[in-house]
């Protein structure tokens, strides 16, 4: 008896192992397969909402332009060029030292005097850096014009350099908690055979809470996928690939959130005086990334600038951080809100920056409202997970206002809707 006890324990161990082997390789797959394209396609909608808002920026202020796009390229750690229809550069956000040449032949600005969005890597023949250049078409003085943003492309490399090694990582770690606990389950093991379905239930119920519901979704895709194959079924297949798409995707958003998690939890402490960001430009940037969104849900997206004229609005954040926040709560609120509207307001009171976003949702049960900030916790986890949600949103939010020294508040109302507001310190002139 017990020599078939062992033998049951080294089968139950070692199919436990391929079969954890297997699973954690086609996570893998889909994580890191599609990872820089994921990135640079998310790199060039940033700067798509950037360019777009600039634009905006230069219809509507009576700063000049060159001003107009040194304050934005700063916070956002960009460049910025505004260039005529005839390829005349206008203005620059870096100064440099004589004219420069015209732009007219650049691939990016001729696709957006075409109407379109302009989109190219190459070497810059001013400094001789690698950039990524979108351009978008805009009006400058009743003029057609290009406001065209750039990024170097060290820094899209690094991140896709960074997230590549954290998907390895992730796919380590999950393998040795799958050998770990097939190893512990399979010691623990001596009920009778007819028991092992309920032990591979546990065992399953165990990775995939270590793996989290899109991992599991992949792995029954996946089998899906393999039964349609061997049935033929092209239309299943075509249908499960689909899914698997979807599903690798809520990952590849999961593991993205869990890498800003980590790092905002690994240095807790407040950011220096030295990094600022002008909240305003944020709020402005985000506002136009999310208004198509906002009116495919039929729902209203306003903004109100209450800042005094003239009146700086930086925080001690970076512009990384700063767009974290913004972007959760605007995307919180659109997605709880079936109709009416979702308010956004940026101005100072009592020495501080307050940024008001309210929505006419849903609102959120006073039983939950000390709960929404924790990790992966949902009140609604249907509609969060159906719109892509990760659960991590306003956990990231939290953090990210603490560091800046700052405090996020909430009021709702179920059936009326809810109030994220958050404070957070002026930085001083001199940072």
């Amino acid at each position: 008896m017990a020599t078939h006890v062992h033998g049951w324990r080294r089968w139950f161990f070692g199919g436990y192992v391929l079969v954890s082997a297997v699973l954690v390789t086609v996570w893998g797959f889909f994580i890191t397969g599609p990872a820089a394209q994921t990135i640079e396609q998310r790199q060039q909608e940033g700067l798509i909402a950037v360019a777009n808002a600039t634009g905006v920026a230069l219809q509507t202020s009576s700063q000049p332009p060159d001003e107009i796009l040194a304050r934005i390229a700063a916070s956002e750690n960009l460049r910025l060029t505004l260039i005529a229809a005839d390829g005349t550069v206008l203005a620059e956000s870096i100064k440099s030292d004589g004219p420069m040449e015209n732009h007219a032949d650049r691939v990016e600005v001729r696709d957006a005097l075409a109407g379109g969005v302009g989109i190219d890597q190459r070497e810059s023949e001013t400094d001789g850096v690698d950039y990524l250049y979108v351009a978008v078409p805009c009006t400058y003085q009743g003029e057609l014009a290009v406001v065209r943003v750039s990024r170097t492309m060290e820094r899209v490399n690094k991140l896709m350099s960074n997230y590549l090694w954290v998907s390895v990582g992730l796919v380590v770690a999950a393998l040795v908690v799958a050998l770990i606990t097939a190893w512990l389950v399979s010691r623990r093991a001596v009920a009778p055979v007819q028991r092992l379905e309920q032990v591979r239930t546990d065992f399953v119920a165990n990775a995939s809470h270590e793996l989290k519901t899109p991992v599991a979704g992949i792995r029954l895709l996946s089998e899906s996928l393999t039964k349609a194959n061997e049935a033929g079924d092209t239309d299943a297949m075509r249908e499960l690939l689909n899914r698997l798409g979807h599903e690798s995707a809520r990952l590849q958003s999961l593991a993205c959130d869990l890498m800003d998690l980590s790092r905002l939890e690994a240095d807790l402490r407040p950011q220096s005086l030295e990094t600022t960001c002008d909240l305003a430009s944020v709020l402005y940037a985000s506002y136009a990334a999310h208004l198509s969104q906002a009116e495919a849900r039929g729902i209203v997206l306003e903004m109100h600038d209450q800042l005094p004229e003239g009146q700086p609005c930086r925080v001690a954040l970076s512009a990384t951080d700063t767009t974290l926040i913004v972007n959760n709560l605007i995307d919180n609120a659109i997605v709880y809100t079936d109709k009416g509207s979702v308010s956004l307001r940026i101005s100072v009171e009592g020495g501080g920056a307050v940024l008001v976003v309210a929505d006419t949702g849903i609102g959120i049960p006073p039983a939950d409202q000390e709960r929404v900030f924790e990790r992966f916790y949902r009140v609604d986890t249907a509609r969060s997970r159906a719109s892509g949600g990760t659960g991590l949103g306003l956990a990231l939010v939290r953090h990210a206002v603490e560091r800046g020294g700052g405090s996020v508040e909430l009021s709702s109302q179920v059936g009326v809707g809810s109030t994220f507001v958050v404070t957070l310190p002026i930085a001083s002139a001199s940072a």
